[in-house]
């Protein structure tokens, strides 16, 4: 009887082949909400989840949520300080403060109050009971420092993005929440197919870092002939073209020898990827 879309992306092309596609199997997930009589309601993000596509033909009640005025729920974020609101109608309903850094972390963390206010939470029980939510594994943990050869400190995270637009708000994030000298990000593409669709988007985003490693593109479900059609080398050509440093380093006893050779006083290490690159960190 309730449901939540939060953004809708380009992502699984080898099963869906289109963004259109996608858009259309959540208007279909949308569409088995019941009617609003019998308590069917959707919240979806005011942007980025296509709604003007999925929401015209729905029975069930739809209310939408962002950082839009114009949403039904505004929420606000002030990322210096990780202190999330809600407003509704133009008038605070409640205010937390977010453990988990990013713009990102604090819209899943209204939609999910909104949603406990919706089946019959206090405002206030919500905001206290998000507020106490310290994150989970591999979604912007910070798994503590290491020694720098200059006798200085770098500071470790582990994120398990491995999406373009999860990259790009998981280090904007961290660059908001630690301030550090430098980003140097270890990041292992998941899926030959997926790296060759998004290989430009992918290098895009990973651009906002300092210094980028890539170890092997993690294979997954593709077929043999998609693993030669794409390498860990491509997207390294592609951020250097962006002025970025990169470099391959397939084994990662290699990188792990590199990090602790090069990091110094004031950086910042995040491991990102779906695979076992999380061993590095």
């Amino acid at each position: 009887t309730l449901a939540l879309i939060n953004n809708i992306e380009e992502d699984h092309l080898d099963i869906y082949g289109s963004l259109e596609a996608i858009v259309e199997a959540f208007g279909e997930f949308a569409a088995l909400v019941p009617p609003a009589e019998e308590g069917g309601s959707l919240l979806i993000a005011h942007d980025g989840a296509h709604r003007q596509q999925i929401t015209p033909a729905l029975a069930c009640r739809v209310s939408t949520f962002g950082f839009h005025p114009e949403a039904d729920y505004q929420v606000v974020y002030d990322a210096t300080v990780l202190r999330v609101g809600i407003l509704r109608e133009g008038m605070w309903v409640t205010q937390w403060t977010n453990q988990m850094p990013g713009a990102h972390n604090a819209l899943n963390a209204a939609a999910a109050v909104i949603l406990a206010h919706q089946i019959g939470a206090e405002w206030e029980e919500a905001a206290d009971a998000i507020g106490g939510f310290a994150g989970l594994d591999r979604r912007l943990q910070r798994l503590g420092t290491r020694e720098t050869s200059d006798g200085g400190q770098v500071v470790v995270y582990d994120d398990y993005g491995h999406h373009p637009t999860e990259i790009e708000q998981t280090l904007k994030a961290l660059r908001l929440a630690e301030k550090p000298e430098r980003i140097l990000c270890v990041f292992q593409p998941h899926q030959h197919s997926r790296t060759r669709f998004l290989l430009d988007q992918f290098a895009e985003s990973l651009a906002s870092a300092d210094e980028v490693i890539v170890p092997q593109i993690y294979f997954v479900r593709d077929s043999r002939s998609e693993k030669h059609r794409v390498s860990a080398v491509d997207l390294v050509d592609r951020l250097g073209d962006r002025g970025v440093p990169a470099r391959h380093l397939a084994d990662f006893a290699d990188i792990t020898a590199h990090l602790r050779d090069c990091t110094r006083d004031g950086d910042l290490l995040v491991v990102m990827g779906a695979g076992p690159v999380w061993t590095i960190g």
